[in-house]
């Protein structure tokens, strides 16, 4: 990995460690009920991962559904108030690029919006990650905006903190899933407050 990579990368998780709290307080409402509901009715086991669980949002809806659920994130901040939040669940301070879990251990993995802060130059790994840690058939749910190349942005709600944003456009990120093993089942442009969203359901072949 390269040092403006690996700088990439620290900056992120540098700004996630300090905006936890708020980031949890902002995104504890925006649940997205139709995406958790359509990726549980295309499951064939119990074992998910959400990858960039961030403050366990998700993961906390996954545990009340009796999913067996594990968070992951890069940012120890996040894990932290994850653990603070969702005391019952299980979290783990982990790269998505190189993660410690058994080959095809996952019925799912939920990835929504996380995809965003990884450096263009390091989401093939990402891919082959997931795809060497889904099972069989398992099923993969990737939220990413909508939009060419990557920048750096910072939000005033986030204390102006920079983070990477990386954006994809639909076939681009189709072609991609394909390249890596995966049949897509079900793509979309979604808007959320005025941002085009590429949400895309897949299985592992």
């Amino acid at each position: 990995m390269g040092d403006a990579v690996k700088g990439k990368i620290k900056e992120a998780i540098k700004a996630y460690d300090k905006i936890a709290r708020l980031y949890g307080d902002y995104k504890s409402e925006k649940l997205l009920q139709y995406q958790l509901n359509k990726f549980i009715s295309l499951l064939q086991g119990k074992k998910i991962l959400d990858a960039g669980c961030g403050t366990g949002r998700d993961v906390e809806y996954f545990l009340d559904e009796g999913f067996d659920i594990t968070g992951i994130d890069i940012s120890r901040g996040m894990i932290d108030e994850a653990k603070r939040r969702v005391p019952e669940g299980a979290f783990k301070v982990m790269d998505f690029t190189k993660t410690r879990f058994n080959k095809e251990c996952f019925h799912g993995i939920w990835c929504m919006a996380a995809l965003a802060d990884i450096p263009r130059e390091n989401s093939e790994k990402v891919f082959k990650e997931f795809t060497r840690i889904l099972d069989k058939s398992g099923i993969l749910y990737l939220a990413v905006k909508r939009g060419e190349g990557q920048e750096i942005i910072k939000k005033h709600k986030y204390n102006d903190q920079p983070r990477i944003y990386v954006y994809y456009e639909k076939i681009e990120l189709e072609d991609i899933l394909k390249q890596n093993g995966f049949e897509i089942l079900h793509s979309i442009i979604s808007e959320d407050e005025g941002k085009e969203w590429v949400e895309v359901f897949a299985r592992k072949l």
